[in-house]
């Protein structure tokens, strides 16, 4: 499997890449982007810098591509409102050509190219997979960590100009040495370490793996379909058709995320946030039952008011009190700022009037789509009302609009930017193509590490 991968990664040249599919790159690039500089002022992100300095050479400068991409993938995923493509493709393989490309002095249009094999090598193992994998509390793990740090490889190997054979082994190196992604770290008590997981492992076992393949280090070849590999950890079986299929551009079914919270709760926030469009009190309600398909329950429903800025993201209660209270969406605020929104009365005692209940759906444990929800609202005089969502705002059912993903940018970008330095990034990455462009992506993520730096 990993050489089948290999080669369709080494396959995506010139016109093989339809201008749509590297449009979809830019904008996973800028919204990656958006999400990193957003992150990049939060305590954790500058607590991971101060640590990676002190294992650093003792220069105190961030210097190796691989140490740039841990603290970018961290950044990146801090927030959690980098993209669901291919699980959470974007942030690791964004990361990894960062961290990758300036050494190799690559081109804008290769760092396109090379986001572009990451992403699609990760989609096809994520989807090859993503619905018939075990319950989180039978494997105890996610896929996420696991299939991007693969999709890395391939990215970083395009840059380095590896082989077929070499792009193989690299991929298979990268897969056995990231984090195995528990799943007590993402849907439990993760603490602060929880976003190393998606984006810093992946990214920097990519790097990795294609150093130690071209220093002549050899990986498990079939990695992927052993009865006793990566598949049959995760789940009861696999889909070969999805890692062998004819061209199938994942890239053009986006999943962009509005929400600065799990995946998980997006469907459940739609449906009460177009339930007080239509002009229900649900903040007022006796009781509200949401009902999530079974395997998502683990994940998101709590028994406790959140206690860290990590578990607000994942608390489906307090994530739906903040709709039913107002919030159109989630925001970075929600949940940097949780214990004053935690604290306020409405949002504490409706979240304590929440009801979440496993949803009875047909087929398989990740029957299509997984993010459907149900919602049923009681009012004080007996009355019920009835919601639901099946596409959140964002999912590849209901995608955010080229230029809603520019005003995310915005909104994130102006953490740490001015207005003409956001307008000039903007521009900058829907025209990396051009030459010299990518000297003005390092400008960028120079100005982020400085900027750490200092706070820290």
């Amino acid at each position: 499997m990993l050489t089948v991968l290999a080669e369709f990664a080494h396959s995506l040249e010139g016109d093989a890449i339809p201008s749509a599919v590297r449009d979809q790159a830019k904008l996973c690039l800028l919204d990656t982007l958006g999400c990193i500089i957003a992150g990049s002022v939060t305590a954790e992100a500058s607590a991971l810098q101060r640590a990676e300095r002190r294992l650093s050479s003792g220069s105190g400068v961030l210097l190796s591509p691989s140490e740039e991409a841990r603290v970018l993938g961290y950044m990146g995923d801090v927030l959690e409102l980098n993209d669901l493509i291919g699980g959470h493709a974007s942030i690791g393989i964004v990361a990894a050509v960062i961290g990758a490309a300036r050494q190799a002095d690559s081109s804008g249009e290769q760092v396109v190219d090379a986001i572009v094999a990451g992403i699609e090598v990760t989609s096809r193992l994520y989807e090859s997979t993503a619905w018939t994998k075990k319950p989180y509390t039978e494997s105890g793990m996610v896929i996420p960590s696991l299939v991007s740090a693969i999709g890395a490889a391939a990215a970083v190997a395009r840059l380095r100009g590896l082989s077929v054979a070499m792009t193989a082994e690299a991929m298979a190196i990268a897969g056995t040495i990231v984090s195995w992604g528990p799943a007590e770290v993402i849907f439990g008590t993760g603490g602060t370490i929880k976003p190393i997981l998606f984006g810093a492992c992946p990214a920097d076992s990519g790097i990795k793996g294609v150093e130690y393949a071209l220093a002549g280090l050899t990986g498990p070849p079939h990695l992927i379909e052993s009865p006793l590999g990566l598949m049959a950890a995760l789940s009861h079986s696999f889909d070969e058709s999805e890692i062998r299929s004819p061209r199938v551009w994942h890239l053009l079914k986006p999943q962009r995320k509005l929400h600065a919270s799990c995946g998980y709760t997006h469907s459940s926030i739609d449906a009460v946030v177009d339930l007080v469009r239509q002009g229900v009190n649900v903040a007022e309600a006796k009781r509200i039952k949401v009902q999530v398909p079974e395997y998502l329950l683990a994940a998101v429903r709590k028994d406790h008011m959140p206690e860290t800025s990590n578990e607000a993201r994942f608390h489906l209660q307090y994530c739906l009190a903040l709709a039913a209270n107002g919030a159109d969406f989630i925001s970075p605020a929600h949940t940097l700022e949780f214990e004053r929104y935690a604290a306020s009365p409405e949002i504490a005692a409706l979240a304590d009037r929440i009801e979440v209940t496993s949803l009875e759906i047909s087929g398989t444990i990740h029957a299509k789509p997984y993010n459907i929800s149900r919602v049923t609202i009681e009012g004080h005089d007996g009355e019920i009302v009835e919601g639901g969502c099946n596409a959140p705002r964002g999912s590849a059912a209901n995608p955010l609009s080229d230029d809603d993903v520019v005003q995310k940018f915005r909104r994130l970008a102006s953490a740490r930017m001015a207005d003409t330095e956001i307008e000039s990034g903007i521009s900058l990455i829907q025209n990396l193509a051009r030459p010299g462009n990518d000297q003005g992506l390092w400008a960028i993520i120079d100005d982020i590490l400085e900027a750490d730096a200092k706070a820290s």
